[in-house]
Formats: structure tokens, C-alpha cells, sequence
């Protein structure tokens, strides 16, 4: 682990280039179109998002209604085009950040691909379903052995956990690693909090 950064350092680096990855064809960021397909499915097109590693607020420009964008992330850099988009945003790690926000504060809460660097998942989780008034919506990482090894910041796979509530939930190839040049299966998780 000596030969790790932190997440903030990796992407405050990234950040320049992450829209042009998320973008390029050659890395298949599927989860994110993916999420989309869900919210289209489940006709959700309006309300409050708080977007939980929100990275460059790329979302925003893939859901179609009249949202409101709050974003976490522990990235400065990230946050700066994040807020180009228009999204108010919290610069703080994940876990701190969560703990933070009100009860029923947001409609949706959605973290796709970015829990993978929280290590106490399920506290993270707890604040996730407190924050949420109607759905929380995950995409999961499946990260193989392979890639925590080889990729620069520590990451974790969390995607075994149960989820007996969600209404929604399947893996998908999410997409592939920029740095580690590794396919990354993604579980996508829609749970519907007023069903």
C-alpha cells in the first residue's frame, strides 16, 4: 500500500481529462447509461439528486427532466466543473460528508462507481437510505483482485453485499479502467423506498 495516493490527489489530476474518458468509446462507461435507462424505466423526471462521488456532475448532462444537483466529492478539481454544470457542491470525503446531510434532505440519492473507495460501506449506506425520500440508485463495482492490486489509490469490492429491499439489481460490464486497462462488471441497484 506504500505505492498508494489518495483518492483526492488521483482525481484532482484526472479531472481535466475524466469527461473525455466517461465519453471515449474505448473505456464503455456503460453504468453510466445505465442509470439512465433506470430512471427513464421508473419515469422519474423531476425532483432532488444528490449525487454521491459526483466527480464532474456528468450525470447532468445524461438525464433528461427538471432535476436539482447537490454533489459530494472529495476532488476539488472535479468539483469545479461540477459546478459549471450547476450543481451546489460539498467537497469532503464521502463518509464525512453523508453523516452531515439532513434526514429526507434529498428525492434521489445516487452514487454510481464511486463507493469503491469508501471503506465502511454499510455506515455510508445507512446515511444514503436516512438522506433519501424516494430512491437511492448504485452501480457497484466488481473489482477484481487484479485491479485493487494495480490501481494507484486503495479501493475496495463491494458488490456482494445483500440488498433484499431493491427493486432492481443485475450486473452489467460497467466499464473499463483508464489506468489499470482492466473490464470492470458493474451491480446495478434501484431500491424504491416508497414501495
Amino acid at each position: 500500500m506504500s505505492n498508494k495516493i489518495t483518492p483526492e490527489q488521483f482525481y484532482n489530476d484526472f479531472a481535466a481529462n475524466y469527461d473525455n474518458v466517461l465519453r471515449s468509446p474505448k473505456y464503455n462507461v456503460q453504468h453510466l447509461h445505465e442509470a439512465k435507462k433506470i430512471f427513464e424505466k421508473h419515469e422519474i423526471k423531476e425532483g432532488s439528486i444528490l449525487d454521491v462521488g459526483c466527480g464532474t456532475g456528468f450525470l447532468k448532462d445524461l438525464l433528461q427532466g427538471d432535476f436539482s444537483y447537490t454533489g459530494i466529492d472529495v476532488s476539488s478539481n472535479m468539483l469545479e466543473y461540477a459546478k459549471k454544470r450547476g450543481y451546489i457542491t460539498i467537497h469532503q470525503p464521502i463518509e464525512t460528508a453523508l453523516k452531515d446531510i439532513n434526514t429526507k434532505s434529498y428525492d434521489f440519492v445516487v452514487s454510481l462507481s464511486s463507493l469503491l473507495m469508501v471503506e465502511d460501506l454499510n455506515t455510508a449506506l445507512d446515511h444514503m437510505y436516512r438522506i433519501a425520500r424516494k430512491a437511492i440508485l448504485l452501480s457497484l463495482d466488481d473489482t477484481t483482485e487484479d485491479y485493487r492490486k494495480n490501481f494507484i489509490v486503495p479501493t475496495y469490492n463491494h458488490s456482494k453485499i445483500d440488498f433484499p429491499n431493491a427493486k432492481e439489481d443485475y450486473f452489467i460490464l460497467g466499464w473499463k479502467s483508464p489506468t489499470v486497462d482492466i473490464p470492470i462488471y458493474t451491480r446495478m441497484i434501484y431500491i424504491d423506498k416508497l414501495s
